[in-house]
């Protein structure tokens, strides 16, 4: 399996923020309610790049991680 086919879920949402950036479909240009802004696109991207690095290094579901976090973040004593 190649890279790009084993990261597709991963490879998507980047490029999905991309396209958005792309199109300028953002807050500041369509002061549309809903639209992410630039900054919230930017840390998506961050962010999303930093999961697909650590997908890529350690082969683990960066996601699972990443719900356990939020779980934790939301209700630490259901951990």
């Amino acid at each position: 399996m190649n890279i790009s086919n084993r990261y597709s879920i991963e490879l998507n949402k980047i490029s999905n923020h991309l396209a958005y950036l792309e199109r300028g479909h953002i807050y500041e240009l369509t002061k549309t309610p809903g639209t992410p802004s630039c900054a919230s696109l930017t840390e998506h991207l961050k962010e999303d790049i930093a999961d697909l690095l650590d997908l890529i290094e350690n082969d683990s579901r960066v996601w699972l991680k990443k719900l356990l976090r939020h779980l934790k973040t939301y209700n630490p004593a259901a951990i």
